[in-house]
């Protein structure tokens, strides 16, 4: 009785559950499908606006400017221009593609819970930046109102200057140049190689080149002694010149002549005869001038002086000749005889030094 009482309780959930499906089918099919489609599908992702070109861009952050500014700070219309802007702007230029982010702008307008006063405030600062945005695109597609030349030709202006004079293409000379310092250099190789070769070439080698290398330092240092010891026979003199007369400078020359020491003979001579012009006034004190200023300073003499003319126009001549013989013999470092001794002398004579 039990089995049997059960049966019809089984069978009439079964019937309200075949019930209930059916109900459920005819209620979907009842449903209007594109909304039930918009509503089982993902939403399409945002899509970036444009593509612009420079001056469209700008054009367009003016429209956004000109929309903000008419808001006037209402929230439902700086919502809804914040559901109109897209993710990016596009802005294709000749040469390369730009994508400009909203994202500044939307933060700038955003203001969830803003009173009107601030939301005003946020709304001036959105329109400033799309207005700086539109200058600064503006200018970059605007012409150059000053008129600049075309770059290749104010290039080839400036290397037209002088400090560019030598900026040419190479001359038949240079390349001459380079291909002998090529040959050079392969010749180089070849002989370091073969040298590698042979290890006794190679120790023979590395002597002469330390040799070469010393002798030129021996011979840096000789020439740099002589030098030296030039010029301090030179300051010696220049440190007793003035303590001399040219009584004295004869007399040391005479005991030169006498040992045998000709080029300092005639060295003292010479300068016995400058300190005899400058005794009598013909030109100044001064042992830094060099012999060829004291003859100028003579000749000038010889110029101004109208009456003692031939007394010094002899002095002039006198001077050169003396000069010419001082230098050959001093600062040529020439070999100096007895003759030229007697020449000095007579030189001086005609300087005015009595020698009696």
């Amino acid at each position: 009785m039990t089995y049997i009482g059960n049966r019809p309780s089984v069978f009439a959930r079964f019937c309200r559950a075949i019930t209930f499906s059916l109900l459920a089918f005819l209620t979907i099919l009842m449903l209007p499908w594109p909304a039930v489609a918009q509503a089982l599908s993902p939403s399409a992702p945002a899509t970036s606006a444009g593509p612009y070109d420079a001056a469209g861009f700008a054009a367009e952050m003016r429209r956004l400017g000109t929309a903000i500014e008419k808001s006037s700070g209402n929230a439902r219309d700086i919502e809804a221009i914040q559901k109109a802007l897209p993710p990016s702007w596009k802005i294709d230029d000749s040469e390369t593609h730009y994508q400009f982010s909203s994202e500044p702008l939307r933060a700038l307008l955003e203001c969830n819970r803003c009173d009107a006063a601030a939301q005003k405030s946020r709304s001036a600062k959105a329109k400033s930046w799309t207005d700086e945005i539109a200058i600064e695109v503006e200018g970059y597609v605007a012409p150059d109102p000053s008129g600049a030349p075309d770059p290749h030709a104010k290039l080839e202006q400036i290397l037209k200057r002088r400090e560019f004079a030598a900026v040419r293409p190479p001359s038949q000379w240079d390349l001459l140049r380079q291909r002998i310092n090529a040959w050079l250099l392969r010749m180089l190789n070849r002989l370091f190689e073969n040298i590698g070769r042979h290890p006794l070439g190679a120790k023979l080698l590395f002597w002469l080149i330390l040799f070469a290398v010393v002798g030129w330092l021996a011979m840096m240092l000789v020439r740099f002694w002589l030098g030296r010891a030039r010029l301090d026979e030179l300051r010696s003199i220049g440190e007793v010149a003035f303590a001399r007369s040219w009584q004295e400078w004869i007399r040391a020359a005479r005991e030169a002549a006498a040992r045998g020491d000709f080029r300092e003979a005639v060295h003292s001579v010479y300068w016995a005869g400058i300190a005899h012009l400058e005794d009598d006034g013909t030109i100044s004190r001064d042992r830094t001038r060099t012999p060829r200023e004291h003859l100028q300073l003579v000749a000038a003499a010889v110029a101004a002086a109208a009456a003692a003319a031939p007394q010094v126009s002899r002095q002039r001549d006198s001077l050169a000749a003396l000069t010419s013989l001082f230098e050959r013999v001093w600062y040529g470092r020439g070999q100096a005889d007895v003759r030229d001794f007697e020449t000095s002398m007579q030189q001086a004579e005609g300087l005015g030094c009595d020698l009696q």
